[in-house]
C-alpha cells in the first residue's frame, strides 16, 4: 500500500500486474492562478509545471540522484519487501535490476534481463527466455538456475513470502540451459507473463543468498544498475554505481542513489520543490497537483485499486455482512474528497477506473451513500444483541488520522455503532494486517496495474494474500474464467460479475481512485516509470 496519502501499501502484496489494459499517462492541469502564485517563490525548476516526457534524454554520468520515499522497507530481500509496490520496488529495482516490467502507456509485458516469455498451446507451460552472460555483481552467473532458485524460495513456506499467493499458481520449473527456464503451471493462464513482470521479476544471486540467508535482507546481492552501500532504518538508504553492469560501462549514470525516507507528504513535495530530493514517487491524491502548481514536471498512471477501508471478513463484528454493507452506507467518498484530500482527489465507487476496458462502463463495486439504510441495518444488529462496535486501524500519520477522524464523526452520528481509532507505525501496521491478518477494519491502499494477479491473490478465497479473509465461490469462480481465457470479451464479462459480487458483498469500501504520480525537477532526464509506479533506475540520471 503506500501510506496512502502516506500509508505504506500492505495490499499490493499480492497485486499487481498489466496486462494492455489501455492504461495512459495523463496530464494534470494545475489552478493557473496558483501556479503564478506559487512559482514565483523559488525553488521548483519552472513555473508553469510540465509533464515532458524525458524517457529518451541521456543524463550526464555521475553525480548523486536523491530520490524521496514515502516509507523504509522491511526487507530488501524479494520475499519480505512489498516487491510489487512503487513503496519498495524503485530500490529493488537498482539492486536487482527486472526480469520484466510493464510500460505504462500501454500496459505491456517489456523485457530486460528477460528475453522473451511465451506459453504453449494451452497457456499451461510457458518458456522464459533470458539474455546471456549476465552474472549478479558478486559474479555469480544470471542464468535459468537462478530464477528457479529464487521462485523456489517465494514457494517455501518457511519463506513466508509476499508472493507465496503468486507463486502458488507455478506447478514446476525446470532450468533446460542457462539461458532457458521451463514452466509448469497449476492450471492454464493466459497472462501469466503480466505475474512475472508483476510479482517476480527480481532475481536473487544463489551464491550470496546460500552464505546468508538471515543477513541477505539487509546486505542484498543482486544484478542490477547499482550495489548496495548502507541502510540507516527510518532515514535513508544508499546504492553505489555497480562497475560490472551487464549493460555496459555506460550505465547506470549516477555514481550514487540515495533513497530518503520522507513519510509526511507535504514535507516530501517541500524537500524535492526545494531541492532537498530531486524527485518522488507518490500516491497522494493531491499531489499532482500541488507538484504541477509549485513547477515541478510529473507522470501520471490510473490503475485498479485505491484508498479503501479493508473489513476482516472473518473476525467480529464484519463476518456479517450486514456489518459491513452499515458502515458503506453510512459513508460519502465526495466528503472524503473534500475534507481529507481538499477536493484534489479523485473519489470513486469502483476499485476499476472509469475507462477500464476489464469491466462494463459504469460498474461500481461498493454501495452509493445511504444512511437511512446504514441505520436500518445497525438497529436490526442491535436488536439480536449485536450494537456495532470495532477498532479502525490507520498507520501513524497526519493525513491517514484526517480521514479516519473524518469516518469516526460520521459514523458516530448514528445509533448502535462504536468505533475507535488505532494509529500504528507503519511496520508495526503492514505486521499486523499483512501477515497476521490481525485487526477489525483498517486503512488500506492497493495499487493493481492488471486485474491478474492483483485482483486473483487479492480475492481468491484460498489466497495467503487475501487480507481481507474475504471468501466467494462465484468470485473464484470468475476468477478463474477471467485467468484463463484469451478472449476479451470473455474477460471482461467475468471481471463484471466479480465486481457485481462485491457490491453485494461489501467485503471492502474503496472511495479514492489509485493514482501514481512521479514528480521531479527539471534535473532529473531519461525517467521511465512503470504501470505501478517502478522507476527503471538503468535510464534516469541528471541533466548534463
Amino acid at each position: 500500500m503506500d501510506i496512502a496519502r502516506e500509508h505504506p501499501d500492505p495490499t499490493r502484496p499480492g497485486a499487481r500486474a498489466g496486462a494492455p489494459v489501455g492504461r495512459i499517462v495523463r496530464t494534470v492541469v494545475p489552478a493557473v492562478a496558483a501556479c503564478l502564485v506559487l512559482g514565483a517563490c523559488g525553488g521548483g525548476d519552472d513555473a508553469a509545471g510540465k509533464d515532458a516526457d524525458t524517457s529518451t534524454v541521456a543524463p550526464k554520468s555521475g553525480g548523486t540522484l536523491t530520490v524521496a520515499m514515502a516509507s523504509d522497507m522491511r526487507s530488501m530481500d524479494p520475499f519480505g519487501a512489498l516487491s510489487n509496490s512503487y513503496t519498495d520496488n524503485s530500490r529493488l529495482n537498482a539492486v536487482y535490476d527486472s526480469l520484466f516490467w510493464h510500460e505504462a502507456k500501454t500496459g505491456k509485458v517489456m523485457p530486460q534481463v528477460g528475453e522473451s516469455l511465451t506459453p504453449d498451446p494451452g497457456n499451461a507451460s510457458w518458456t522464459l527466455k533470458l539474455k546471456p552472460n549476465v552474472k549478479f555483481s558478486d559474479g555469480t552467473p544470471y542464468d535459468a538456475a537462478a530464477v528457479k532458485f529464487t521462485w523456489d524460495e517465494h514457494a517455501a513456506p518457511a519463506r513466508k513470502s509476499y508472493q507465496a499467493g503468486t507463486i502458488a499458481a507455478v506447478k514446476t520449473t525446470e532450468a533446460v540451459d542457462p539461458t532457458t527456464l521451463k514452466i509448469t503451471l497449476t492450471g492454464p493462464n493466459a497472462n501469466f507473463d503480466h505475474i512475472v513482470a508483476s510479482n517476480l521479476s527480481f532475481i536473487v544471486s544463489p551464491t550470496a543468498y546460500r552464505k546468508d540467508p538471515a543477513g541477505f535482507a539487509r546486505n542484498p546481492v543482486g544484478a542490477g544498475p547499482y550495489t548496495f552501500k548502507e541502510w540507516t532504518t527510518g532515514d535513508h538508504m544508499t546504492f553505489v554505481k555497480n562497475r560490472g553492469y551487464w549493460q555496459g560501462a555506460a550505465k547506470p549514470y549516477a555514481d550514487t542513489v540515495v533513497f530518503k525516507v520522507i513519510q509526511d507528504s507535504t514535507q516530501g513535495l517541500e524537500t524535492v520543490y526545494s531541492g532537498g530530493a530531486d524527485m518522488k514517487v507518490s500516491v497522494n491524491a493531491e499531489d499532482p497537483v500541488k507538484a504541477r502548481q509549485k513547477g515541478l514536471e510529473t507522470k501520471i498512471v490510473t490503475i485498479i485499486g485505491g484508498e479503501s477501508i479493508y473489513f476482516n471478513n472473518k473476525r467480529a463484528p464484519f463476518d456479517d455482512v450486514r456489518a459491513r454493507r452499515a458502515v458503506q452506507l453510512a459513508l460519502d467518498a465526495d466528503e472524503v474528497n473534500k475534507i481529507s484530500f481538499s477536493g484534489n482527489g479523485t473519489p470513486t465507487h469502483s476499485i476499476f477506473p472509469p475507462e477500464s476496458p476489464l469491466v462494463d462502463a459504469g460498474t461500481e463495486t461498493v454501495q452509493r451513500t445511504d444512511r437511512a439504510e446504514a441505520q436500518r441495518l445497525l438497529d436490526e444488529l442491535a436488536a439480536e444483541g449485536k450494537p456495532l462496535d470495532f477498532t479502525y486501524s490507520i498507520p501513524q500519520n497526519a493525513n491517514a488520522q484526517r480521514t479516519a477522524e473524518y469516518i469516526m464523526t460520521s459514523l458516530r452520528a448514528l445509533r448502535n455503532i462504536s468505533v475507535k481509532i488505532a494509529p500504528m507505525p507503519i511496520a508495526a501496521f503492514q505486521t499486523d494486517i499483512v501477515i497476521n491478518k490481525n485487526y477489525q477494519a483498517a486503512m488500506f491502499s492497493y495499487y493493481l496495474s492488471d486485474a491478474e494477479p492483483g485482483l486473483y491473490v487479492n480475492l481468491y478465497s484460498t489466497s495467503p494474500n487475501n487480507y481481507l479473509l474475504y471468501a466467494n465461490p462465484t468470485v473464484d469462480q470468475n476468477l478463474d474464467r477471467a485467468r484463463t481465457t484469451n478472449d476479451p470479451a470473455q474477460r471482461k464479462a467475468a471481471y463484471t460479475a466479480v465486481a457485481a459480487q462485491l457490491k453485494q458483498d461489501a467485503p471492502l469500501w474503496t472511495y479514492q481512485s489509485s493514482v501514481v504520480t512521479a514528480f521531479h525537477r527539471s534535473t532529473v532526464v531519461g525517467m521511465v516509470l512503470s504501470n505501478d509506479g517502478m522507476v527503471l533506475m538503468d535510464r534516469i540520471g541528471l541533466k548534463g
